[in-house]
């Protein structure tokens, strides 16, 4: 996700350095002695859809278990940041994951709410003041392209407590 400072991340890589990244991941996960993985990305199930893709055409190359994971901020009445790990069964069906996130709100104004989406965090990142914006090491909203909005918004949205606890 947005966070991985180990190298491109999934959304910058080709059909052949994702293919790359997923051996190199299974092949760690099968070296370890831990039994059973969680792959938390912010708000985003693509590597565990990823990883699931190529499993499907190399169903023995995985010795353990990897649980989809997501991690998230929840709305809160502190000052501080409330984040969130969701677990979720390795029996979910990809569509289950994918609804998972979607019927995750943002409050968007007062009792307004968005389900998240690539597009609605973009959107919520071009609705930040550029001080807000530069709290998180980022120039005015109005000046940067979809990827940094996107990176911009996943930084700084908040789900609400009641689609979380749906």
């Amino acid at each position: 996700s947005f966070h991985w400072n180990g190298g491109k991340v999934l959304s910058d890589m080709d059909d052949a350095e994702t293919e790359e990244a997923l051996k190199k991941f299974i092949e760690t996960v099968n070296d370890s002695d831990v039994e059973v993985f969680a792959v938390q990305d912010y708000w985003t199930f693509d590597w565990i859809l990823e990883l699931r893709k190529y499993l499907r055409d190399h169903p023995e190359e995985l010795k353990k278990t990897v649980l989809p994971g997501m991690e998230l901020r929840v709305e809160c009445a502190t000052n501080f940041r409330l984040n969130i790990h969701a677990i979720i069964s390795d029996r979910v069906s990809d569509q289950e994951l994918r609804d998972f996130r979607s019927e995750l709100k943002i409050r968007w104004s007062g009792d307004e709410t968005k389900n998240v989406s690539d597009e609605t965090l973009k959107e919520y990142a071009k609705g930040l003041d550029a001080s807000k914006a530069r709290e998180h090491g980022f120039d005015d909203p109005s000046t940067l392209d979809d990827a940094m909005l996107l990176k911009l918004g996943s930084m700084t949205v908040e789900v609400t407590r009641d689609s979380l606890s749906k």
